[in-house]
């Protein structure tokens, strides 16, 4: 399991990535603007499908769609922060790296979560951009 550390660390450089994408779109041609929301769009599915090879391999349930996905990450995160709440006391080393072992799952999964809203963000604020400087061309 990657460490929770180099997961934050991907949702940094995930988010700055998209931060220049978006920054350097605003100064591009349409075109430009056109192929940088493709490449997005590219490196979200690519990020989407690990994300869900990922959950299929741990057996986790989680649907294809967005909407699915978001209720089940849900239903997860309150069970875990149930599990923590409630085996706070525990001294048994076993259940404490249970416990453990969930907590850690349940950032990954946070984070994996934060990475595919930052790709549909900057996705959205390409298609933006796209659209300002249609509209812009038209007047």
């Amino acid at each position: 399991m990657t460490k929770i550390s180099e997961k934050v660390q991907e949702l940094k450089n995930h988010a700055e990535h998209a931060e220049q994408e978006i920054t350097a779109a605003q100064k591009e041609t349409g075109k430009k603007v056109d192929a940088a929301i493709n490449s997005a769009k590219a490196e979200a599915k690519v990020r989407q499908d690990k994300f869900k090879a990922n959950v299929a391999a741990r057996k986790a349930a989680a649907a294809s769609d967005w909407e699915t996905l978001q209720v089940e990450h849900n239903k997860r995160v309150e069970k875990i922060k149930n599990t923590i709440a409630t085996k706070k006391d525990a001294h048994d080393l076993k259940v404490a790296n249970r416990r453990a072992d969930d907590a850690e799952g349940y950032a990954s999964a946070s984070i994996d979560y934060a990475l595919m809203a930052i790709d549909d963000a900057e996705i959205a604020t390409l298609e933006a951009i796209d659209a300002r400087a249609f509209a812009d061309s038209l007047s």
